[in-house]
This record gives structure tokens, sequence and C-alpha cells, in this order.
């Protein structure tokens, strides 16, 4: 291995690998084969049909779309006038993976259509392996879509079916009505960093034989064991998809659930796609940053769920970090499977199938939500001078950071002797966070708070037990060397579902802009002036800073008074961290 040249493609989306002339003896006999050309000179080979029949647990249809001159197979099963459910498998599966999701998916009168990449199972294979780079699968995927006119998509996709199933998303989110990850993520690695590299050309080599599972899939050996699996799959004289796949299940396939998995490739020349998959990743970098900016802005439903097996797509780090990025991910029941590995729709495919359509029936599409249009929301009472803190976890992003908020709401009341305890630099080491923010003490001046968004993921911090509240939106001219502070006066985003109840005669405090916009102060927090009593924001105004045109005012409300936020809230805090948020503009 030590002497195979590493190219490092990174950056650059165009990439191509180049075979070697010549094959060893040791690889196996293919016989005579029939290869097909598209009218681009696309040189493809085609599986034959009775290699698909007696599947085990396989009965649906082939259907066929034509992108790019070739076939690109998909099972499409249930009512076409349902809404849709999109599977995408990854490497080195195919649509039969799915076989114990579908029947019950349908059964819940839902519309399933499970693709085969080309290249993989049912679809055509072309020769070269230079035809399969990322940006290229990409683009086929959104073609595939058009042609089947394919809207309000339920996106499921696990591997590297979420690498393109997410991508396509971030690039086109009005297409996708929900999003459920299991065992995926969308990677995105900066210039110069991608520590992957690929031989080219590509030779084969004899001394590898059968693929075995690693004995070590640790967190920190994932970068050796991934390199190794590049190399791996590219060379392999014997690669067999039914190896890696028995070898990371959590369960033992049957010799004819393995013949399935292999059915597609009778040879090394079906298997172009299978072996080139893994290298695709050495060509990621920068590209998919504007779809994981736009992921950051999905406020529709988005489900991760876990195989507690596998330590890299799988694992809690990469959970936290698609969950805390994406709205939409906020209130969700994200889970992890004790008896999940890697390939997780083949360990646990009927349960999954099960949290699908459970996900799906609770959160509804719009126009089937038009009756009860409005959130349930849980309300919350006598918040008013409840005493709470809060811990963000900070990350950078390209445009602005974001902070995952931990609040002490209904667990507690944040206790001075616990608070003044927190380690800061503690937390970031054992959160991974890139900057901690330590809110608090603050108290709360609304009467009730109706909340759809709070999370049952609790978190202990010092000994001080928070749950998971919000995603909080920062520009990145906030972020100062060594921290983060939020700027006097500067709007920032919150993604929230609530309801701020204020009692008709209590008395609140406003900040005005010259425009006419009001925000209405939400808590008064200790951080800046330990000694701040709710009596002294009587007259608060005399101690701000405020913007020129800006006004301090204070009224008695003479009626009830309720703040709703669907989606985005737009607060601000003032010179002593004190919160607003935006009534009105």
């Amino acid at each position: 291995m030590n002497s195979i040249h590493l190219t490092k493609p990174a950056g650059d989306p165009d990439w191509r690998l180049e075979e070697a002339p010549t094959r060893p003896a040791c690889m196996p006999e293919e016989g005579e084969l029939t290869v097909y050309e598209t009218e681009n000179g696309v040189r493809f080979v085609r599986t034959l049909e009775e290699r698909f029949t007696d599947l085990p647990d396989f009965p649906f249809e082939p259907r066929y779309a034509m992108v790019e001159g070739l076939r690109m197979h998909y099972v499409d099963e249930g009512p076409r006038d349902a809404e849709v459910i999109l599977l995408l498998h990854g490497q080195p599966s195919w649509s039969y993976l799915y076989r114990k999701m579908i029947p019950p998916i349908v059964a819940a009168s839902y519309r399933v259509i499970a693709v085969d990449h080309i290249g993989m199972g049912r679809s055509d294979k072309p020769l070269d392996l230079s035809f399969h780079t990322f940006e290229k699968h990409v683009q086929r995927l959104k073609t595939f879509i058009a042609l089947l006119d394919l809207e309000e998509i339920t996106l499921f996709c696990q591997d590297w079916g979420s690498l393109i199933g997410l991508r396509v998303a971030g690039d086109q989110p009005e297409c996708f009505a929900r999003i459920i990850v299991a065992n995926g993520t969308l990677p995105v690695i900066p210039q110069g960093m991608n520590p992957f590299g690929v031989p080219n050309p590509v030779q084969v080599n004899c001394d590898l034989g059968d693929f075995s599972r690693p004995a070590d899939l640790s967190p920190a050996s994932w970068q050796t064991f991934f390199q190794r699996w590049i190399i791996y799959a590219l060379t392999a004289p014997n690669f067999t998809p039914s190896q890696v796949i028995s070898s990371m299940a959590q369960h033992t396939l049957s010799d004819a659930e393995k013949a399935a998995y292999d059915a597609p490739y009778p040879s090394i020349s079906y298997k172009a796609a299978v072996r080139t998959f893994p290298s695709m990743v050495a060509a990621i970098e920068e590209q998919n940053v504007p779809a994981w900016q736009a992921l950051g802005e999905y406020r529709k439903p988005f489900l991760f769920l876990a195989g507690e097996h596998d330590h890299n797509m799988g694992s809690t780090m990469n959970q936290q970090r698609m969950t805390s990025h994406i709205p939409g991910a906020q209130g969700q029941p994200h889970e992890r499977f004790e008896a999940g590995g890697h390939f997780i729709q083949e360990d646990i495919g009927p349960v999954l199938a099960d949290r699908v359509v459970n996900f799906m029936r609770a959160n509804p599409l719009p126009q089937q939500a038009e009756e009860s249009a409005e959130p349930q929301l849980k309300m919350h009472g006598q918040m008013h001078g409840a005493r709470y803190g809060e811990v963000l976890l900070v990350s950078p992003h390209l445009s602005h950071v974001e902070a995952t908020v931990y609040n002490t709401l209904g667990l507690n009341d944040c206790p001075d002797e616990l608070w003044r305890q927190l380690d800061p630099e503690a937390i970031k080491k054992e959160h991974k966070a890139r900057f901690v923010i330590l809110n608090g003490p603050r108290y709360f001046l609304m009467d009730q708070i109706g909340s759809a968004d709070v999370s049952q993921e609790h978190t202990t911090f010092g000994g001080l037990q928070m749950r998971r509240m919000a995603i909080v939106r920062i520009p990145l001219a906030s972020a100062v060397r060594g921290g983060l502070k939020q700027k006097p006066y500067t709007e920032n985003t919150v993604a929230r579902t609530t309801d701020y109840v204020y009692n008709r005669g209590r008395e609140v405090y406003e900040l005005v802009t010259p425009d006419g916009t009001t925000y209405i102060m939400q808590s008064y927090s200790l951080k800046v002036d330990p000694t701040l009593k709710e009596e002294d924001l009587k007259t608060l105004g005399d101690r701000l800073k405020l913007p020129a045109g800006w006004q301090y005012r204070v009224r008695r409300l003479d009626h009830e008074y309720i703040l709703p936020i669907r989606g985005q809230a737009y607060v601000i805090q003032d010179d002593l961290q004190n919160s607003y948020q935006r009534v009105s503009s």
C-alpha cells in the first residue's frame, strides 16, 4: 500500500480517475460483454434482467427514467396521488436495501420511490471510472426529480444517498417538504484541508483479498480506515458488495440476501460505480457551502436517526452537527438505535419505516393542516420573575455563527452556587464548541410562554441541568478575537414557535426606533449589573446608550397582550444585555 501514489483532487469538482491499461492475472474472468453506447459516447453495460428474478422480499416492478441516455432504475409503489417519500441508498448497496421499509410505508398510504444511482442496482453501468463524480451524480438526481415532476418530497437518505440528497435539498429546498437522515451527512471541508487522496491511475492490487470488518472503527481511527477503504474499493480484484454489507450489518444476512446485493454486478466491468464512490469524497471541499448554508435556513421538519454502531455518519457528534444546524430539527424526535449499524435499513428496516410514518403524520403538509394551522403550544405559566440561565454552544460558518441555546427553563431556577461554578473552557472542550457563552442569570418578564419548540434533549453542565431550546444566528461582525459578543441594538434571529403572554395591567418596557419598529423586553440580565432589579427598569432609559433617535418607553397594558412567533424571531440586547423581541415594524 505504501507504494501507491496518491493524488489530491480536493477542490476540483471535475477531477477524473483513470484505469491502468492492463489488468493483472489475478482478475476474475468476465466472459463475453455486451457493451452499449449513448449518443454522447458513454460506453456502458446493462445487467441482465434474469439476475434479478426471485430476489427475497423484493417483488417490486422495475421502472426506468432516461438520464443522460442511460436507464436510471427506480421502485415506485403506492398511490400515485399520495405524498412522495424518496429513498436514496449509498455505496455499495442499491434499492434492495429498502425492501424492509417499502411495504409498511406503502401500507400507510404513501407513495414510495426508491432510486438506484446510475452505475448501481438495476440502473445502467458506465464502464469508465471517470464517469462517476460527486457533482455529476448530484445533477443526475436533480434531473430524475424533474423528469418525474416530484414535489413536496419527503427525503430519506443514508450514506452516499445523504451526501447527494442533502446537496440537492440544499440547492433546491423548495422541492422538499421534510428530510430524514439515517446515518448521513453533508461534508463541508475548508479549502486545502481535505485529507484524502486517490491512486491515479488505478491499478488492481492482487494482494487484496476479501473484505472484512476492521477491528477498530472508533472515531479516532476513522480517517485512516476511510483512506484505506478508498484504495480497497478501487483496487481489490474481486470487490464484492455483499461482503461489505454483511460484515457491517448487525445481523446475519442469508445467502439469498447476499446474492441479491451482488446480483447487479456479475463482473468487474459492472462495478465502476461501487468502486469509485468512496474516492469521490477526495474532491469535496467548499462546493457544498451554499447548500449547507441553505440547510441552515431550512425550517421544514428534519429528523436524524442514527445507528449506534456507525461511528462516523451515525456518531453523536455528527447527529448534533446536523440537528443543531438545521432549524427544522428543533423539537423533532431524533433517535439512536443500539441495534443499528451503518446499513441501518438492513438492521432495523421495519422500525425505521414506523418512525418515517409517524414523522410524516406528526408533520402534515401545510394544505393538510389548514383546519389546524396553529401549532399546539405547551403553556408555561407563572413565568414573570422566573430566574433562569443559558449556555450557548457556538459554531462558526462562512457568513455567520450559530449558537445552540440550552436553558434551565422548567428544570430549575439556576441556583447561584451551581451557576458560578460553570467553567466555559471545560464546557467548550467537552462539547467540542468553538466558543461558549454563559448568559445569565436572567429573569423573565412575560407572564406565560407557549412553546412548541422545547426539546426533550437534556444536558448537564457542571451539575446544572438544562434543555436545548433554540438556534440563534449571529452575524460574523459580532465575533471578536477569543470569543463572541453580541452588539447592542443589533438584530439576531432565533428559530422558534412561541407565544409570549403579558397579562392585563402588566408594566412593559420597550425600545422604539425612529421608523416605529418596537421591541418589547422579554428578560433582564444580571450579567453586566448583578444588582439590577425589576423596579430599576422603570428608569433604565437614563442609563442606556441608545442609538440616535431611539426611545426607551415604559407603559402599562390595558389588555392582555400576546406576542406570537411562527418561524423566526428578531431579538436585540441593550447595553446591559437585557433582551428584547421585535413586536412590529
